[in-house]
């Protein structure tokens, strides 16, 4: 892998896979309409980043992906905990930007698209990358109808493709959508209320972002295709003890289903093994936070 194009290159997981790849000297093109561009203005520092602040539809896309290796699609404008609403309207919308996004590979292009566990819904027992699909989100549900796009495509234009399922993703910069940044924001604010708190639409693992940046790497590299992958801490309960780091498992974010997703083809594959612990992940995440309110003036990394 010699050239890169990223979607989504300014979002929380973007911009540490485009630091990633960066760090392997293999040239970036990131394209994002970030609304704060504190990341993309901190890797465009490397003079092998070229940013494309362009909406992807709006964008001829061949011209910025025809030399590259691999494109990694993680660009997606909805929220893991999305309302169901305006359903038909969001699928069309993230379909046409992933129809757009995948045409513009080719035989000797290889396509990772970024999924996630939103994809199985709620089921009791392990689960394989073959396991029955149902979800039970909005999220979920365009993140199923963007693989079987992807599958479908990729048939029918000969490219070859890797669909990566992650789960909750942690780290510095988090969105505040999720638990662990909901619960961290409030520290020292004992106005807040604990059932403010709302829980992240997948517990059944969680992943530290620097890890899941390198799983994507890894899929990149990879003479993988035309395969699907289950990317696992390794820990079952990885999102519990989180909780119980950042002292607020009297949360009681209990799930009634045990349902365990099974990693173990990714690490064969892929040689994929995550390496962050739990501990110190979420360490990582408090002290970018705590960082961020004394001094406000700081980048967004």
């Amino acid at each position: 892998m010699k050239k890169a194009f990223v979607t989504g290159a300014a979002g929380f997981i973007g911009y540490h896979l485009c630091s990633r790849l960066l760090d392997e000297e293999i040239d970036v093109v990131g394209i994002d309409m970030a609304v704060s561009p504190d990341r993309i203005d901190y890797i465009a520092r490397h003079a092998g980043f070229q940013y494309l602040p362009y909406e992807i539809n709006e964008t001829d896309l061949e011209p910025y992906t025809n030399d590259c290796d691999v494109i990694f699609h993680l660009a997606c404008s909805v929220k893991p905990n999305a309302p169901w609403a305006n359903i038909e309207d969001e699928v069309q919308r993230h379909v046409s930007v992933l129809k757009k996004v995948a045409l513009s590979a080719n035989e000797q292009t290889k396509l990772v698209y970024v999924s996630s566990y939103d994809v199985y819904g709620k089921r009791q027992g392990d689960v394989l990358e073959s396991s029955p699909k149902n979800p039970e989100t909005l999220f979920g549900l365009i993140k199923l109808t963007e693989e079987n796009m992807v599958k479908q495509l990729a048939e029918k234009h000969n490219f070859p493709f890797v669909i990566m399922r992650l789960p909750t993703v942690y780290g510095p910069g988090q969105p505040e959508h999720h638990t662990y940044q909901q619960v961290i924001s409030i520290e020292g604010e004992p106005q807040q209320r604990d059932d403010s708190i709302s829980k992240d639409t997948v517990t059944e693992d969680v992943l530290f972002v620097e890890d899941a940046a390198e799983a994507l790497f890894l899929a990149g590299r990879s003479p993988s295709k035309n395969e699907i992958y289950n990317i696992t801490s390794g820990n079952q309960n990885q999102w519990l003890e989180g909780l119980t780091e950042l002292k607020a498992d009297k949360l009681s974010f209990k799930e009634k289903r045990k349902m365990r997703i099974k990693g173990e083809k990714a690490e064969l594959e892929l040689g994929f093994r995550a390496k962050t612990k739990i501990k110190e992940g979420i360490m990582k995440q408090i002290m970018h936070f705590r960082n961020k309110k004394t001094k406000p003036n700081s980048k967004e990394i």
